[in-house]
């Protein structure tokens, strides 16, 4: 039995934002960026930078006429537990200035706008699976809670995401602000971690 047609919201999301997901894969290059510990670190810093503030701008939206948690999918502090167990191995600079403050965030003034936003954030979540074994391959097991998604259930927040998508009405032009806030996330974390990554080249 085939699957059930896309919700036109998310078939927006997908088509309009595609070059701006190559872009943020581009600077990130993973998993081929990641060949040493190091290297780990410096990708995961990068990414926090940008991860953090998105995250918490989305925190504060009101998710109730979806039905959603506030922080649904929510995996920075993943990031950081991953960052403290390479800075206690000396794989990372011990932590100290906080990599993930000082990025811009979009605003989410919408709900339509914050669907764009979570958008971004669920769906990186299933290409980790992917990501997770080559870098275990290549340095050993450790520091992949994020991309592993450790103790989240990425599949099931996509599900409730899509649902929820799937059952509200959304009018043209609040699918053209929900696109218009993912290319914007999708930016603003590939700034950020342009800007991380180039602070923190790695050996």
């Amino acid at each position: 039995m085939p699957p059930p047609p896309e919700p036109d919201l998310l078939a927006a999301l997908r088509a309009g934002t595609r070059r701006q997901h190559h872009e943020v894969e581009r600077v990130l290059g993973l998993p081929g960026r990641i060949r040493s510990r190091a290297d780990l670190a410096a990708t995961l810093a990068g990414m926090l930078a940008g991860w953090q503030p998105v995250e918490d701008a989305l925190a504060a939206v009101d998710w109730r006429p979806l039905g959603l948690a506030d922080r649904l999918g929510a995996a920075a502090d993943l990031i950081r537990a991953d960052l403290r167990e390479l800075a206690a191995s000396g794989d990372a600079p011990p932590a100290g200035g906080d990599p993930g403050t000082g990025a811009a965030a979009p605003r989410f003034g919408t709900l339509a706008r914050a669907v764009g936003g979570r958008y971004v954030l669920l769906g990186s979540a299933l290409g980790g699976r992917i990501i997770a074994p080559v870098v275990d391959r290549r340095l050993g097991p450790g520091a992949t809670r994020f991309f592993r998604r450790a103790g989240l259930d990425p599949e099931g927040d996509w599900a409730a995401f899509r649902a929820a998508v799937a059952d509200h009405r959304w009018h043209p032009e609040q699918r053209a602000e929900a696109v218009v806030a993912a290319v914007e996330t999708f930016d603003a974390i590939g700034r950020a971690a342009a800007r991380t990554l180039a602070a923190r080249r790695p050996d």
